[in-house]
Parts: C-alpha cells; structure tokens; sequence
C-alpha cells in the first residue's frame, strides 16, 4: 500500500465533499492509502504552507475562488515547491490552457465525474511515484571529486569517511577512495538519518556498526574508529534498540541522528 497526501482547494464545500466521496471510492478500488486535507480559500491553503511548509504530495485547486484564484495559488507555490504535483477543478475548459503555465498534471470539470477522477488519480501518484524514486536514487549515490576527474559511490558500501589532511578517505567495504573535498564538504553529501560524526575527522555509516565500545565503535573484519565520549553513550543507545528493532521486526528502523 502506497500513501499520499492530497488537498482539495475549492470555496464550495460541496464540491469538496463530492471529491473526498469519490477519493474513498477510488481509494478502496486502487488500495492506496490517500490522506486528505480540504481548503476554503487560496488564501487558506497559502497561510499554512508559508505556516508549516508543504507536505502535500497532490494539489486539487479550484479556479475560481474569491480573492486569490487557482491560478495564482499554483504560481505562488511553484516558486518554492516545482515538484508538487497541481491539478484544477474548473468549470470552464478555457482555462486548461492556462494550467500549462504553471505546469499543471491536468484538471477536472464540474460537476466532477468518478471516472474522471480515478484516470486523473492515476496520473498524479505515478508522477509522485517517479518523483519519490528519483530522489530515492539521489541519496543512494554520490558523486566525489578524486584525483582524476570525479567518482560515483554507492552510499550503503561506505563504511566510514577519515579526516586526512585537507583530504578525505571513503572507506568502502572494498577498498579507499582518497577524495579531495574536506569532511565538513562530505558531510553535507551524505544522509544525516544514516551517517553521524563519531569523533573530530571520523564520519560513520551508521548500519555497519557492529558493536558499540567505551572509546571505539567496531565496524567488522577488525576495523575500528575511534568514538568520542560526548557521543559514546548516545550512540550506544541508539545501536541497542537498531538491534531491538531487527530482533522484533526483522528490519533495520531509521534511526535519527541529528542529536550527535
């Protein structure tokens, strides 16, 4: 089961009623998992983004509204969030051209149509679902300046990056990568939820700890990095209950890290 979070934009709460029926409809039919927030005003919706920020993965925007239209709901929001997925709610399909400007994924008319809807539905979670594998596949590489140009390494086969110099040393399960791009440059690559700084000029891949020590953490085949004692204790916290988490649920938990 897939999830997303979806907002209805529209000044009729009829309208909005009507979709979120046929959203349990469609719902029930594709299996997916579809959270639902509903807006009054463009005005509304804007307020909480600027708020809370923007955790919709679809937006429904109705066109005609009183004060800020659909239209300039999309463009307010597509200047700081372009992969947000917009669709709108019309009554007229003169405004379907005007959509392309904002790079709308399409619209639908009133009174909405089940079928409509459920074609358009399939649409907007497959580009989500691209959207989501994209940036998936954003943090499973990187990409590393070396001595002779620049160097992709898979983020899980990192063990440990090492402060050396003005220099940096990736530490894969087969081998180094002598790098030159200082720590504090290699920090900013790599997934905080995954990676945390054990000690001054050592970086950790936080799955491939074995075993947590008073001043060292263990990460297999006799390779230790040293731990500072700031950071001892927490860390050894956090790898009990990875493995609570694998003895329970048979998976590794994310874990967060951003305290270390």
């Amino acid at each position: 089961m897939r999830e997303y979070k979806l907002a209805v934009c529209d000044d009729q709460q009829c309208f909005i009623d009507e979709i979120k029926v046929f959203l349990k409809a469609y719902v029930s039919e594709s299996k997916n998992k579809v959270i639902v927030s509903e807006y009054h005003s463009g005005e509304e919706l804007l307020e909480d983004i600027e708020k809370n920020g923007l955790d919709k993965d679809i937006l429904f925007l109705d066109v005609e509204m009183p004060g800020k239209t659909g239209i300039a709901v999309a463009e307010d929001i597509r200047k700081n969030y372009p992969d947000t997925v917009i669709c709108f709610i019309t009554s007229h399909e003169d405004f379907a051209r005007i959509a392309f400007d904002v790079e709308a994924l399409g619209y639908l008319m009133k009174p909405v149509e089940y079928q409509k809807l459920r074609d358009l539905m399939k649409r907007c979670t497959t580009q989500v679902q691209y959207q989501r594998n994209a940036r998936e596949a954003e943090r499973q590489y990187i990409e590393i300046k070396v001595r002779r140009g620049t160097a992709i390494l898979d983020v899980e086969e990192i063990l440990y990056v090492e402060k050396r110099k003005n220099q940096c040393v990736f530490h894969m399960e087969d081998g180094e990568v002598l790098s030159y791009m200082t720590l504090k440059q290699a920090r900013q690559l790599l997934d905080d939820t995954v990676f945390c700084t054990v000690h001054q000029g050592y970086i950790v891949n936080f799955h491939h700890i074995k075993e947590v020590k008073s001043n060292s953490v263990c990460l297999g085949k006799n390779r230790e990095v040293p731990v500072s004692r700031r950071n001892q204790e927490i860390l050894r916290k956090l790898h009990m209950k990875k493995i609570e988490s694998i003895r329970l649920n048979g998976n590794l938990a994310p874990e967060c890290l951003h305290e270390m």
